[in-house]
């Protein structure tokens, strides 16, 4: 059996946070599982360098945004080492020289459902996504709880409208496994409801340059998630070499990706819809992670760890088996954990530091 599993990739416009270790975790979990069992397993993570919010944090920190994205890259890096993820390949997007070539040959690959199209929309700068008046609470980004702003561009457009269909026959019918089961009907249910082209692109003058050209067109930039998704295969030689990716994408048995709920209509609807358009293999599995909280709210790096602690502070508290093991114990499948110190503790005691007393000296565990 050959087994590739990945993580997403984070933004990298600040450090990270428990809910980051969370999916670390759980995503090394499965690598692990999987290659006791004897899989030939690639456990890829990353970070997400060409983000216009990472732009926008580099100038706020006075820096370079190379600069800027390499130092708290690193960070996310670290906290990989630190939490003893095992993963075999690491891409991160503004630098690595394999991601520029398979994006701009994905590009190539749907170039026949991309079209120039100006819009005037509700832009989010969290998600770096245009949203629908239907979408806002109060007139809010329901997870980022900002009014969005309105922008008139042209930019390119892709054709997913197209694959409305497809993409609920791959999911109903199991080619592509959704859990849990809940996020599988939530996405149906969004699939069903219609499907309209999206944004692929942003104009070169509001990223400042940064990023990855769009081919042929270097006034405009490719859209960040879209460049990021393609992270997935662009890690596996996709521009250059077919070696890798014809082993560990097109023959894999499995094809595994680990994310959080808010961005699982981008993996669930716009990658899938891409790899359909590009005529490549589509993931055999999606797996979906709740979010972890602080006082009902969750945790993010708009505001997170002062209330709740960073990873590093509990790793050096509690040591690395504690922290893995709370992530993976204690954390609901369905539904939102509430995070306290207190819960960590309770569990490290009770599970942990009670057993290691009991166990005879010399023993393995």
């Amino acid at each position: 059996m050959i087994s590739y599993i990945t993580t997403a990739i984070p933004y990298v416009n600040a450090r990270p946070h428990l809910g980051h270790a969370l999916e670390l975790v759980q995503t090394d979990v499965l690598a692990r599982h999987r290659r006791l069992r004897r899989h030939q397993v690639r456990l890829l993570t990353g970070t997400d360098d060409n983000a216009l919010k990472n732009v926008s944090a580099a100038r706020l920190a006075g820096l370079e945004v190379q600069d800027f994205v390499r130092v708290t890259g690193d960070a996310f890096l670290a906290l990989a080492d630190d939490l003893g993820i095992s993963y075999d390949d690491v891409i991160r997007t503004g630098s690595d020289i394999r991601h520029r070539p398979g994006v701009d040959r994905l590009w190539d690959r749907v170039r026949d459902d991309l079209y120039l199209r100006c819009y005037t929309g509700l832009y989010c700068p969290g998600w770096e996504q245009f949203l629908t008046v239907g979408e806002l609470v109060d007139g809010r980004c329901p997870e980022h709880d900002v009014r969005p702003e309105t922008v008139s561009e042209q930019n390119w457009f892709f054709a997913l409208s197209r694959y409305q269909q497809p993409l609920v026959e791959a999911i109903s019918s199991g080619r592509v496994v959704i859990q849990p089961e809940h996020r599988k009907a939530e996405v149906l249910s969004f699939l069903r409801g219609g499907l309209e082209d999206f944004s692929v692109s942003r104009p070169a003058s509001r990223t400042g340059g940064w990023g990855i050209p769009v081919p042929g067109d270097p006034s405009q930039t490719v859209y960040v998630w879209w460049d990021a998704l393609a992270n997935y295969v662009t890690a596996l030689d996709y521009g250059t070499d077919q070696a890798a990716y014809g082993q560990w994408w097109t023959a894999a048995d499995e094809r595994i990706h680990v994310i959080g709920k808010g961005v699982a209509r981008f993996h669930a609807v716009y990658w899938l819809g891409t790899l359909l358009a590009a005529g490549e293999p589509l993931p055999t599995r999606i797996i979906v992670h709740e979010y972890l909280q602080a006082s009902g709210r969750k945790i993010s790096k708009s505001a997170p760890t002062a209330d709740v602690g960073t990873p590093a502070a509990f790793l050096s508290r509690y040591g690395q088996d504690a922290v893995r093991w709370w992530l993976t114990s204690d954390v609901n499948r369905v539904g939102d954990t509430d995070f306290t110190e207190s819960r960590l503790r309770q569990r490290y005691t009770e599970d942990l530091a009670t057993r290691s007393a009991i166990w005879p000296t010399g023993w393995s565990h």
